[in-house]
Protein backbone atom coordinates (compact mmCIF):
# COMPACT_ATOMS: atom_id res chain seq x y z
CA UNK A 1 0.00 0.00 0.00
CA UNK A 2 2.86 2.37 0.85
CA UNK A 3 4.44 1.78 -2.56
CA UNK A 4 1.21 2.77 -4.31
CA UNK A 5 0.99 5.97 -2.25
CA UNK A 6 4.58 6.86 -3.13
CA UNK A 7 3.93 6.24 -6.82
CA UNK A 8 0.82 8.42 -6.75
CA UNK A 9 2.70 11.20 -4.97
CA UNK A 10 5.57 11.18 -7.47
CA UNK A 11 3.40 11.05 -10.56
CA UNK A 12 0.96 13.52 -9.06
CA UNK A 13 3.84 15.99 -8.85
CA UNK A 14 4.40 15.48 -12.56
CA UNK A 15 0.82 16.36 -13.38
CA UNK A 16 1.20 19.71 -11.64
CA UNK A 17 4.65 20.63 -12.98
CA UNK A 18 4.74 19.14 -16.47
CA UNK A 19 4.06 21.18 -19.57
CA UNK A 20 3.59 18.02 -21.61
CA UNK A 21 0.15 17.58 -23.15
CA UNK A 22 0.13 13.76 -23.00
CA UNK A 23 -1.48 12.46 -19.79
CA UNK A 24 0.56 10.25 -17.49
CA UNK A 25 -0.97 6.83 -16.95
CA UNK A 26 -0.76 6.08 -13.25
CA UNK A 27 -0.69 2.31 -13.57
CA UNK A 28 0.93 1.97 -16.99
CA UNK A 29 4.47 0.92 -17.75
CA UNK A 30 5.86 4.26 -18.91
CA UNK A 31 9.05 5.60 -17.38
CA UNK A 32 9.59 9.36 -17.21
CA UNK A 33 13.22 10.45 -16.95
CA UNK A 34 14.17 14.00 -16.01
CA UNK A 35 17.08 15.98 -14.58
CA UNK A 36 17.33 16.85 -10.91
CA UNK A 37 17.96 20.55 -11.68
CA UNK A 38 15.45 22.88 -13.34
CA UNK A 39 16.87 24.32 -16.56
CA UNK A 40 14.19 27.04 -16.51
CA UNK A 41 11.99 28.49 -13.78
CA UNK A 42 9.22 26.18 -12.64
CA UNK A 43 5.81 26.96 -14.17
CA UNK A 44 3.80 25.59 -11.24
CA UNK A 45 3.86 26.15 -8.31
CA UNK A 46 6.68 28.44 -9.37
CA UNK A 47 8.99 28.01 -6.40
CA UNK A 48 11.93 26.33 -8.16
CA UNK A 49 14.37 28.51 -10.08
CA UNK A 50 16.52 27.66 -13.06
CA UNK A 51 19.93 26.25 -12.23
CA UNK A 52 22.93 25.11 -14.23
CA UNK A 53 25.89 22.84 -13.60
CA UNK A 54 29.09 24.90 -13.58
CA UNK A 55 32.44 23.21 -14.23
CA UNK A 56 36.02 24.24 -14.90
CA UNK A 57 39.23 22.62 -16.11
CA UNK A 58 41.15 24.95 -13.76
CA UNK A 59 41.91 22.28 -11.15
CA UNK A 60 42.89 19.56 -13.60
CA UNK A 61 46.47 18.77 -14.47
CA UNK A 62 47.50 20.11 -17.88
CA UNK A 63 47.98 16.54 -19.08
CA UNK A 64 44.26 15.80 -18.59
CA UNK A 65 42.38 16.67 -21.77
CA UNK A 66 38.91 15.62 -20.68
CA UNK A 67 36.76 15.28 -17.59
CA UNK A 68 33.40 13.81 -16.66
CA UNK A 69 30.57 15.92 -15.32
CA UNK A 70 28.05 14.28 -13.02
CA UNK A 71 24.38 14.93 -13.73
CA UNK A 72 21.70 13.62 -11.39
CA UNK A 73 18.68 12.17 -13.15
CA UNK A 74 15.40 11.04 -11.64
CA UNK A 75 12.58 8.82 -12.83
CA UNK A 76 8.86 8.51 -12.21
CA UNK A 77 6.93 5.35 -13.00
CA UNK A 78 7.08 1.77 -11.88
CA UNK A 79 10.18 0.47 -10.14
CA UNK A 80 12.76 -0.78 -12.65
CA UNK A 81 13.27 -4.50 -12.89
CA UNK A 82 16.16 -4.03 -15.35
CA UNK A 83 18.47 -1.17 -16.29
CA UNK A 84 16.83 1.42 -18.53
CA UNK A 85 18.76 2.98 -21.43
CA UNK A 86 17.96 6.45 -22.72
CA UNK A 87 19.53 8.96 -25.10
CA UNK A 88 20.53 12.60 -24.90
CA UNK A 89 20.85 15.14 -27.69
CA UNK A 90 22.27 18.62 -27.93
CA UNK A 91 19.88 21.58 -27.99
CA UNK A 92 21.66 23.39 -30.80
CA UNK A 93 20.03 26.82 -30.50
CA UNK A 94 20.99 27.07 -26.80
CA UNK A 95 24.47 25.55 -27.04
CA UNK A 96 27.65 27.56 -27.60
CA UNK A 97 30.06 24.66 -27.08
CA UNK A 98 31.73 23.29 -30.22
CA UNK A 99 31.21 19.61 -31.16
CA UNK A 100 34.82 18.77 -30.31
CA UNK A 101 34.39 20.17 -26.81
CA UNK A 102 32.14 17.33 -25.67
CA UNK A 103 31.62 13.61 -26.32
CA UNK A 104 28.18 12.06 -25.93
CA UNK A 105 27.61 8.34 -25.53
CA UNK A 106 25.20 6.44 -27.77
CA UNK A 107 23.05 5.95 -24.70
CA UNK A 108 23.06 6.46 -20.94
CA UNK A 109 21.80 4.03 -18.34
CA UNK A 110 19.37 4.51 -15.51
CA UNK A 111 20.30 1.61 -13.26
CA UNK A 112 17.75 -0.58 -11.54
CA UNK A 113 19.10 0.32 -8.12
CA UNK A 114 17.60 -0.92 -4.85
CA UNK A 115 14.90 1.38 -3.51
CA UNK A 116 15.20 2.34 0.14
CA UNK A 117 12.19 2.54 2.38
CA UNK A 118 10.87 6.09 2.40
CA UNK A 119 12.22 7.00 -1.05
CA UNK A 120 9.76 9.15 -2.97
CA UNK A 121 11.48 8.87 -6.35
CA UNK A 122 14.09 6.86 -8.21
CA UNK A 123 17.44 8.59 -8.77
CA UNK A 124 20.76 7.89 -10.50
CA UNK A 125 23.82 9.76 -11.80
CA UNK A 126 25.15 9.87 -15.36
CA UNK A 127 28.47 11.23 -16.61
CA UNK A 128 29.00 13.65 -19.50
CA UNK A 129 32.46 13.92 -21.06
CA UNK A 130 33.84 17.42 -21.69
CA UNK A 131 37.02 17.96 -23.70
CA UNK A 132 39.59 20.65 -23.00
CA UNK A 133 39.62 23.56 -25.43
CA UNK A 134 42.25 26.29 -25.79
CA UNK A 135 39.67 28.88 -26.79
CA UNK A 136 38.34 28.89 -23.24
CA UNK A 137 41.28 31.11 -22.22
CA UNK A 138 39.81 33.91 -24.35
CA UNK A 139 36.23 33.40 -23.12
CA UNK A 140 35.63 35.10 -19.74
CA UNK A 141 32.01 33.94 -19.73
CA UNK A 142 32.90 30.44 -20.92
CA UNK A 143 30.58 28.40 -23.11
CA UNK A 144 27.42 26.37 -22.62
CA UNK A 145 26.30 22.84 -23.46
CA UNK A 146 22.55 22.19 -23.27
CA UNK A 147 21.30 18.61 -23.41
CA UNK A 148 17.82 17.17 -23.49
CA UNK A 149 16.31 13.73 -23.02
CA UNK A 150 15.18 11.98 -26.19
CA UNK A 151 11.74 10.35 -25.83
CA UNK A 152 11.23 6.88 -27.28
CA UNK A 153 8.98 3.86 -26.79
CA UNK A 154 10.57 2.94 -23.47
CA UNK A 155 11.39 6.40 -22.09
CA UNK A 156 9.45 9.64 -21.96
CA UNK A 157 10.83 13.01 -20.95
CA UNK A 158 9.65 14.30 -17.61
CA UNK A 159 8.31 17.81 -16.89
CA UNK A 160 9.49 20.32 -19.47
CA UNK A 161 11.30 22.48 -16.93
CA UNK A 162 13.49 19.51 -16.05
CA UNK A 163 13.80 17.77 -19.42
CA UNK A 164 17.00 19.66 -20.23
CA UNK A 165 20.32 20.21 -18.50
CA UNK A 166 22.55 23.28 -18.84
CA UNK A 167 26.29 22.76 -18.35
CA UNK A 168 28.43 25.91 -18.16
CA UNK A 169 32.17 25.51 -18.76
CA UNK A 170 34.19 28.40 -17.34
CA UNK A 171 37.89 29.29 -17.26
CA UNK A 172 38.22 30.12 -13.56
CA UNK A 173 36.22 28.60 -10.72
CA UNK A 174 33.60 30.61 -8.89
CA UNK A 175 34.19 31.20 -5.18
CA UNK A 176 32.41 28.47 -3.15
CA UNK A 177 29.37 29.63 -1.19
CA UNK A 178 31.04 28.65 2.08
CA UNK A 179 33.97 31.03 1.45
CA UNK A 180 32.14 33.89 3.14
CA UNK A 181 33.25 36.90 5.19
CA UNK A 182 34.02 34.71 8.20
CA UNK A 183 36.29 32.40 6.17
CA UNK A 184 37.96 35.44 4.59
CA UNK A 185 38.55 37.12 7.94
CA UNK A 186 39.54 34.19 10.15
CA UNK A 187 40.55 31.19 8.06
CA UNK A 188 41.77 31.49 4.48
CA UNK A 189 41.81 35.18 3.67
CA UNK A 190 40.80 36.81 0.39
CA UNK A 191 39.57 34.34 -2.22
CA UNK A 192 41.34 33.78 -5.51
CA UNK A 193 41.17 30.87 -7.92
CA UNK A 194 44.94 30.35 -7.58
CA UNK A 195 44.76 30.25 -3.77
CA UNK A 196 41.89 27.77 -3.84
CA UNK A 197 43.72 25.56 -6.33
CA UNK A 198 46.88 25.47 -4.19
CA UNK A 199 44.79 24.76 -1.09
CA UNK A 200 43.12 21.78 -2.77
CA UNK A 201 46.35 20.47 -4.27
CA UNK A 202 48.59 20.64 -1.21
CA UNK A 203 46.39 20.15 1.86
CA UNK A 204 45.04 16.61 2.35
CA UNK A 205 41.32 16.74 3.05
CA UNK A 206 40.92 20.31 1.75
CA UNK A 207 38.20 19.17 -0.65
CA UNK A 208 36.07 18.23 2.37
CA UNK A 209 35.95 21.79 3.68
CA UNK A 210 32.39 23.08 3.38
CA UNK A 211 29.75 24.98 5.33
CA UNK A 212 28.86 21.95 7.41
CA UNK A 213 32.46 21.50 8.58
CA UNK A 214 32.81 25.21 9.33
CA UNK A 215 29.67 25.19 11.47
CA UNK A 216 29.86 21.75 13.10
CA UNK A 217 33.58 21.00 13.18
CA UNK A 218 35.39 24.36 13.26
CA UNK A 219 38.53 22.82 14.80
CA UNK A 220 38.97 20.64 11.71
CA UNK A 221 38.43 23.65 9.41
CA UNK A 222 41.04 25.59 11.38
CA UNK A 223 43.45 22.64 11.17
CA UNK A 224 43.17 22.62 7.36
CA UNK A 225 43.79 26.37 7.22
CA UNK A 226 46.85 26.02 9.48
CA UNK A 227 48.25 23.26 7.28
CA UNK A 228 47.83 25.52 4.27
CA UNK A 229 49.56 28.35 6.13
CA UNK A 230 52.47 26.06 6.89
CA UNK A 231 52.70 24.97 3.26
CA UNK A 232 52.74 28.61 2.11
CA UNK A 233 55.54 29.39 4.60
CA UNK A 234 57.61 26.68 2.93
CA UNK A 235 56.40 27.48 -0.60
CA UNK A 236 55.78 31.24 -0.95
CA UNK A 237 53.23 31.82 -3.73
CA UNK A 238 51.48 34.72 -5.40
CA UNK A 239 48.17 35.39 -7.10
CA UNK A 240 46.62 38.50 -8.66
CA UNK A 241 46.40 40.05 -5.17
CA UNK A 242 50.11 39.63 -4.44
CA UNK A 243 51.71 37.19 -1.97
CA UNK A 244 49.22 34.56 -0.84
CA UNK A 245 48.56 34.69 2.89
CA UNK A 246 46.05 33.20 5.30
CA UNK A 247 45.01 34.99 8.50
CA UNK A 248 44.47 31.98 10.77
Amino acid sequence: MNKIIVLLAVVGGFLFTSCQEDPITLFGYDHYVYFDKFWKDEAYPGTAKADSTEVTFFFLDESQNSMNVDLVVAMAGRKLENDLNFQLRVVADQTTALPEEYTLQDHYTFRALPVKEGDTRFQDTIHIQLNRSNRLDQMPEGYRLVLEIVPNEQVKAGPYERSRSVIRVIKDPVRPDWWNAEVTGYLLGTYSATKYKLFLQHVPGADELDQEMIENNPDQARKLALEFKQWLAENPSEDENGPIEVPV
